[in-house]
């Protein structure tokens, strides 16, 4: 026996997972709670809670770690202790660590999600994977504060 799609419910319509970044308003007219509680365990979101979480966050870290890098680039080149070389480079590092570690971050994190959602019969809405890349990137953030003061 093969289990089809049409097997559990789908959130509010779908048939199939949005595309990213699919963010709605989940609660319109005719929204129904029991949409969000799936009948059978399912495997469909995997890979899409996943996807959208580590993307989500690996954006969220451009937008944190690009202005970091250039503030850097500025500040060091305002006080011309490095040459030109060295100091172009400091955006780029700063911009490709902070990405990589937000992959590894945000895939954790999807992985994470997927498998207790799917572990408690839930279908998950596309805010989700937003909000917990925006609460990573946060975190991040926060914890830069102790070590900032520190250096300075």
């Amino acid at each position: 026996m093969s289990i089809s799609i049409s097997h559990f419910h789908l959130p509010y319509g779908y048939q199939e997972a949005p595309a990213w970044p699919a963010l709605y308003w989940p609660f319109t007219q005719g929204f129904d709670p029991l949409d969000i509680v799936a009948d059978i365990h399912h495997s469909i979101y995997y890979l899409n809670i996943w996807r959208f979480t580590m993307i989500w966050s690996v954006l969220f870290s451009l937008i944190v770690y690009l202005p970091a890098g250039l503030w850097a680039f500025a500040t060091l080149a305002k006080s011309r202790t490095f040459s030109w070389n060295i100091l172009l480079w400091i955006p780029i590092v700063f911009v490709i660590t902070g990405s990589i570690a937000s992959f590894v971050v945000g895939s954790i994190l999807g992985v994470a999600l997927a498998f207790v959602y799917n572990a408690g019969f839930f279908v998950m809405s596309s805010w989700i994977p937003f909000l917990w890349g925006l609460i990573h990137v946060l975190a991040v953030v926060i914890g830069s504060y102790s070590t900032i003061t520190a250096i300075l």
